[in-house]
């Protein structure tokens, strides 16, 4: 009971501190001017947009390489992440025509990251509140939001990381996608601010991982969602760059905060949509660590 009246004591004072989905641009710094980027520092991306088109195999792998590395240290928060021991079996799967997203489910379900999300302590009401808020505006689009369960919504997964990875990411990827047949029936859209009250109290103490994770999660869940409607995806893409666009976050290159709606709309045509996926994610993952360690 103490523990119950703890937590929505807390989510009271997260509602009474700000306007729900109201106080994240000023938290970020989002809305303040930025000078545009020159026209030359789209070389930054130049390998992002050339990806699978006729690249030689060592460039090939020198970018997998590049993109693991990336992955392991956001994911992970920690600079370090890429000396793992399992980064050159990742790499090598990487390589041998895994998905960018297989290796992501493979690595969040894993006895590592799960590890994490059973030490680390509750995340501080600034990174709650922001990833409500995010939570909020992703299913807000939605057809079919999850609606967490209290009980089970901040349980680490069960899945250890087993020593066959391209097993295992075959079985992550497999197990993260529901049996049509056993869809329910679509959700009443969901009211964006009573969602976001309602996930603060559904996530008060969870870690800063299990938020991150959770996120990750459905917004691979948007994705597939979006089925074979080829402009859905570069369009919510786009609108959800400009949005962060000038958040006070390094999302890894300048270019990510370009706040251009055409020129991330053709990003994401141009690119396999598997790696539109990691630069979903990896905004999510970068911006809940900046909000964490702004916070304290």
């Amino acid at each position: 009971m103490k523990k119950t009246a703890m937590g929505s004591l807390l989510v009271l004072v997260l509602l009474s501190a700000c306007e729900p989905l109201s106080d994240l641009r000023s938290f970020l710094g989002i809305g303040k001017s930025r000078t545009e980027l020159p026209a030359e520092m789209k070389a930054e991306m130049k390998s992002a947009d050339s990806a699978g088109q006729g690249a030689n195999p060592g460039g090939l792998a020198k970018e997998n390489q590049e993109l693991l590395a990336e992955m392991l240290r956001v994911v992970f928060d920690r600079e370090d992440s890429e000396d793992q021991a399992d980064f050159e079996a990742l790499s090598r799967t990487l390589n041998q025509g895994a998905s960018l997203e297989g290796i992501y489910r493979g690595i969040i379900m894993g006895s590592r990251y799960r590890a994490l999300e059973s030490s680390s302590q509750a995340a501080t009401p600034s990174v709650l509140k922001v990833f409500a808020s995010e939570m909020a505006e992703l299913q807000d689009g939605m057809r079919e939001p999850t609606r967490f369960d209290p009980e089970i919504a901040r349980q680490a997964p069960r899945i250890d990381f087993p020593e066959d990875v391209p097993s295992a990411l075959s079985a992550a990827s497999k197990a993260a996608r529901k049996d049509p047949a056993q869809e329910a029936s679509p959700t009443p859209r969901l009211d964006k601010a009573a969602n976001f009250r309602e996930l603060l109290g559904i996530f008060v103490g969870a870690s800063p991982y299990t938020l991150k994770r959770v996120l990750g999660e459905e917004a691979l869940k948007r994705f597939e969602e979006a089925g074979e409607d080829p402009s859905a995806i570069p369009l919510w893409y786009a609108g959800l760059v400009v949005r962060l666009s000038s958040a006070n976050v390094d999302f890894g290159l300048d270019l990510r905060r370009k706040p251009d709606f055409e020129f991330h709309r053709n990003f994401a045509k141009r690119i396999a949509i598997d790696r539109v996926k990691w630069e979903v994610l990896n905004r999510y993952h970068r911006l809940l660590n900046a909000v964490k360690k702004s916070s304290g």
